[in-house]
C-alpha cells in the first residue's frame, strides 16, 4: 500500500505555489535554528536517543529538513534519492542499536516540531492561512512517505542482524546481479538494504585464499567497499562472496575479487558478467586482490581461444623442445625479456648474466623460431603464447 495523501489543495493552486516559495525562502533565513529547536524537542521528548551525539543529530535533522523544504518548494512528493538517503540513516539507527518505535517517534516530533515552527515562521512573515496549511499539509505527506521508507529499512537491517534475513536478501542479490529485476522492483528493495537507486555501483564476485575463511574477505569488502558503510550488499553464491559495492574495496592477501563495470542497479547483469570472467581470469593466472577486466589485458581471450593458444605455443615454443635443458633456459630468457619491456641491461641483471649472453640467448631463439623480436606481431605471438603455456601449467599443477 503506498503512503497516505492528505486533502491538500492542487500542485497548481495559488496557495501551493505561495507555501514553495515560502518554504524555500525560510529554509535559507531559518534553517539552522529550526534544526537547532527539532533536535532539542526530540532530545528531550524521546527516549532511547542518548548515545547519538547532539552534533550528529542535529546534522541528521538539518539534512532531512532541507530534503522537505526542497520537496515543498518543488511542489512534489519525496523522490528516489530522498528516500533512499532516508532508508540508510534508519539502516545505520538499527545497527547502532536504536529500536524502530524509537526512530519513528523521534520522526513524530521532528515533524510536529517542523510544522509548529513553519506556522510560526509563515505567521511572521504575513503568509496568508492557507498557504500556511498548505505549507503544513506537504510537510505531513512528505514525512509519510519518508516514514514507510524507514520503517522498511530498519526491519531489513534488524533481520540481519538477528540472522533471520539471510534468505531474503540471497535471494535479492541473485536477482539483481541476475538482471531478472525489474526497476521499478530494484528501487522498491534497494532502499531497505542501504542501496541508493540512483546511484552508480560494480558487481564483484570473489573467492577467499587458501587458509582464509570467507567471513573474513566478506569482511574486507564490507568495511572498505564503500565510503560510509552503505553501499555494499553481498551474499554467499556457490562458494564465493558475490554482490555489489559503491567503491573499489581493498582485500591485500585474503583472496581475488573479480570487480565489474560502474552501472546503475537495474544494469548490473552486465557487470556481474565481467566481474565473473575477471575473476575466473584471476584464479587461472594466479592474481591476487581486487581485479577488473582491464588489468587482465588480453588474458581473458587467452583463456577463452584455446585453439589460438595451442597454435601459438606451437609456432613459438614447441621449436625449443629439441634442445633440452638449453630450450627451457631461452624460454625463461624471452619471459623475463618481454616481462622487463625488452631491455637488454635490466634484463641481464634480473638473469644474472652478461648483456652478450642475452643477445646470444635472443637469436638463438629467433633461428629456432623464426620469430623477429623487433615485429610487433611476433611479440605479441610469444606473449600470448608464453601466457598460455603458464596457464597449461597451473591447470596441470592442480590437476583440473
Amino acid at each position: 500500500m503506498g503512503p497516505r495523501r492528505f486533502a491538500a489543495k492542487s500542485w497548481e493552486s495559488e496557495s501551493s505555489a505561495a507555501a514553495a516559495a515560502f518554504s524555500e525562502e525560510v529554509l535559507s533565513r531559518e534553517g539552522d535554528r529550526f534544526a537547532h529547536e527539532i533536535v532539542a524537542s526530540i532530545r528531550a521528548e524521546v527516549e532511547g536517543l542518548a548515545d547519538l551525539p547532539p552534533d550528529v543529530m542535529a546534522e541528521l535533522v538539518k539534512a532531512d529538513l532541507n530534503r522537505a523544504m526542497d520537496a515543498i518548494s518543488e511542489r512534489r512528493l519525496p523522490n528516489e534519492a530522498e528516500l533512499s538517503v532516508s532508508a540508510a540513516n534508519a539502516t545505520n539507527l538499527a545497527r547502532s542499536g536504536v529500536a524502530i518505535d524509537t526512530v519513528l517517534r523521534a520522526r513524530r516530533v521532528a515533524i510536529r516540531r517542523s510544522c509548529e515552527l513553519l506556522r510560526e515562521a509563515g505567521a511572521e512573515a504575513g503568509l496568508d492561512p492557507d498557504s500556511q496549511v498548505e505549507c503544513i499539509y506537504r510537510m505531513w505527506e512528505w514525512a509519510e512517505a519518508i516514514q514507510v521508507a524507514d520503517a522498511e529499512a530498519h526491519r531489513a537491517a534488524e533481520l540481519e542482524m538477528n540472522g533471520h534475513g539471510d534468505e531474503e536478501r540471497a535471494w535479492f542479490v541473485r536477482a539483481l546481479l541476475h538482471g531478472t529485476l525489474s526497476p521499478a522492483e530494484v528501487s522498491g528493495r534497494a532502499t531497505a538494504y542501504g542501496l541508493l537507486p540512483g546511484a552508480v555501483y560494480r558487481a564483484f564476485r570473489a573467492r577467499p585464499a587458501a587458509g582464509v575463511d570467507i567471513r573474513v574477505l566478506s569482511r574486507a569488502i564490507e568495511t572498505t567497499g564503500s565510503d560510509n558503510g552503505f553501499g555494499v550488499l553481498m551474499a554467499s553464491i556457490d562458494g564465493d562472496v558475490c554482490g555489489v559495492v559503491s567503491r573499489r574495496p581493498k582485500v591485500a592477501g585474503q583472496g581475488v575479487v573479480g570487480l565489474g563495470t560502474e552501472t546503475d542497479l537495474a544494469r548490473l547483469g552486465s557487470s556481474f558478467e565481467l566481474a565473473n570472467r575477471a575473476l575466473e581470469t584471476a584464479v587461472a593466472f594466479a592474481y591476487d586482490g581486487v581485479v577488473t577486466m582491464d588489468d587482465l589485458s588480453l588474458r581473458p581471450a587467452i583463456m577463452s581461444e584455446d585453439h589460438l593458444g595451442e597454435r601459438l605455443v606451437s609456432r613459438y615454443l614447441d621449436p625449443l623442445h629439441e634442445l633440452g635443458e638449453f630450450g627451457a633456459t631461452l624460454e625463461a630468457t624471452v619471459r623475463e625479456y618481454l616481462d622487463h619491456g625488452m631491455r637488454i641491461d635490466e634484463t641481464a641483471k634480473s638473469l644474472f648474466v652478461h648483456p652478450n649472453t642475452l643477445r646470444h640467448r635472443l637469436d638463438r631463439f629467433g633461428q629456432l623460431t623464426g620469430a623477429d623480436l623487433r615485429n610487433t606481431e611476433d611479440v605479441l605471438g610469444i606473449w600470448w603464447a608464453l601466457q598460455r603455456r603458464s596457464l597449461d601449467g597451473r591447470v596441470l599443477a592442480s590437476g583440473t
